[in-house]
């Protein structure tokens, strides 16, 4: 005997209830975007590969379903909308003055290792990530594109807590970190492209203190970042750069070329350079390291967690992005945003695009987990193909979070739009045909109507009734008379 097919492992069926309740509390929050100039836009699922790719650096590569479509692209299903929109605004999807504002809601996929909820990269990743347990949740979110400053931050922030409140979740935090800090703090330190962008990929675990920094450490090494001992074909590893190599230039300018062997003076000079570099930047990797773990581990209300940070930094670049930050915390004020935020320097989202203020909603009865996020990311634009540097901002709420919270607080029922359903029945067969067009004029007026095809009565009408959550039961009869009954609630 066949078994039926099972369906895969994060992905989930929904029953008519869920899908109202997740299609209503989607379509209240594009509503509530909508009251802020934001338009809707859709993009399809299916994107070219190379686009996630070069937006998210790479680091959604094992997460993505990705396959070769029948003319030989390589395409993907798409694991989040930002990339999408902005490749939609390149192509012209909008045109006009900027700022331009746009929503989505839809679909989005994400693979997770078989048999851990957390999947890849990180054993813990469920607890920092939106949708982390599922393979296809539901996002919807706002982009804002050529605007920037603390008024434009502030106002896409105070979107994504204030939203949450609109659909009736109270007691949603904002934890806000920067990115464009931690990337100002690391250019004053002169670090190659290479160890900069290791340590703004280990920001998150950086924060985590001395676990975490060995944790680093140990990948650092394993990477060749941190001085590993001197090999044996080294060449004054602890002289000064420019001393050093000027030893070597008159070293080539008394020496025959035959006499240095098999490399060349260039393959040599280029060998030098290399080891002096790679030495300069364990260097200095020791420590960034140890400044970044310290600012990483910065947490708590604003006041207090700026006060801390600016004691660990001196540099001009990096103090000047503190003050941004503190001009958009005043900001949110204005919106009402104000004892529900809390400062988080080690706050890394997980993609390599964002260059600014990064953020997440969270409540305390989902734990770590978050609702939603999302920060700035002005060198995107550029990255995808365009032609100009160009400011955008913007965040995504996971439909399914933000569901799973209103059913904790018994809040969901106002989406299942339940109330204007009625059960419209004959109270003879004979009278069917007046039944279904009595059902026709109360759905020309908007109702939602079922009728009955199954000839129950009025009794075993009122059980099915209450067991669909149904309100009123309307009986015709031979003579087209229509009597309207509530229906009583279940005892």
């Amino acid at each position: 005997m066949l078994q039926s097919p099972k369906r895969l492992t994060g992905m989930q069926d929904a029953s008519p209830e869920t899908v109202a309740v997740r299609d209503g509390v989607g379509g209240a929050l594009c509503a509530y975007l909508s009251r802020y100039g934001y338009q809707p836009v859709d993009t399809p699922i299916l994107e070219q590969t190379e686009l996630l790719l070069r937006k998210s650096g790479g680091e959604l590569a094992s997460r993505m379903y990705t396959f070769t479509d029948p003319g030989g692209h390589r395409v993907s299903l798409r694991p989040e909308f930002t990339s999408s929109v902005v490749r939609a605004y390149l192509e012209g999807l909008q045109q006009g003055p900027f700022p331009l504002r746009c929503s989505y809601l839809g679909p989005v996929f994400r693979y997770q290792g078989e048999g851990s909820p957390s999947g890849p990269p990180a054993a813990d990743l469920k607890e920092r990530e939106d949708g982390a347990d599922l393979r296809q949740f539901t996002q919807a979110g706002a982009e804002v594109i050529g605007v920037e400053g603390p008024w434009a931050d502030a106002e896409v922030m105070a979107l994504a807590v204030n939203g949450l409140s609109h659909v009736g979740l109270a007691g949603c935090q904002l934890v806000v970190g920067h990115q464009g800090f931690a990337g100002a703090l690391l250019d004053s330190l002169g670090l190659s492209d290479r160890v900069r962008m290791f340590l703004m990929g280990n920001l998150w675990p950086l924060g985590r203190g001395a676990e975490g920094l060995e944790e680093v450490r140990e990948k650092a090494s394993a990477l060749g970042l941190l001085r590993q001992g001197a090999g044996e074909e080294s060449l004054a590893p602890e002289a000064p750069g420019e001393a050093a190599a000027a030893i070597l230039e008159r070293y080539f300018q008394t020496t025959a070329a035959s006499a240095i062997g098999v490399r060349t003076p260039q393959e040599i000079r280029e060998r030098f350079l290399r080891k002096q570099t790679m030495t300069q930047d364990a260097e200095r990797m020791e420590e960034a390291l140890g400044l970044l773990s310290r600012v990483a581990q910065v947490r708590g209300k604003p006041a207090t967690a700026l006060r801390q940070v600016r004691s660990l930094v001196a540099a001009p670049a990096a103090l000047a992005e503190l003050a941004a930050l503190e001009e958009t915390l005043e900001a949110m004020s204005h919106y009402g945003v104000k004892g529900q935020v809390s400062l988080d320097f080690g706050l890394a989202r997980g993609i390599a695009y964002y260059t600014g203020v990064v953020f997440e909603v969270r409540h305390a009865s989902l734990g770590g987990v978050s609702l939603g996020g999302g920060g700035r990311y002005d060198g995107l634009l550029v990255a995808l193909g365009g032609a100009l540097p160009t400011p955008a901002m913007g965040f995504a709420w996971t439909v399914e979070r933000v569901v799973e919270l209103l059913a904790k607080a018994g809040r969901e029922r106002r989406f299942q739009r339940r109330d204007d359903l009625v059960l419209v029945r004959a109270n003879d067969p004979a009278a069917q045909a007046k039944a279904v067009r009595e059902a026709e004029g109360l759905r020309d007026q908007g109702l939602m109507v079922e009728v009955d095809l199954s000839n129950r009565s009025y009794e075993q009408a009122v059980e099915y009734a209450q067991a669909r959550g149904i309100r009123r039961i309307s009986t015709v009869d031979g003579a087209g008379k229509v009597a309207y009954r509530d229906v009583p609630e279940r005892q």
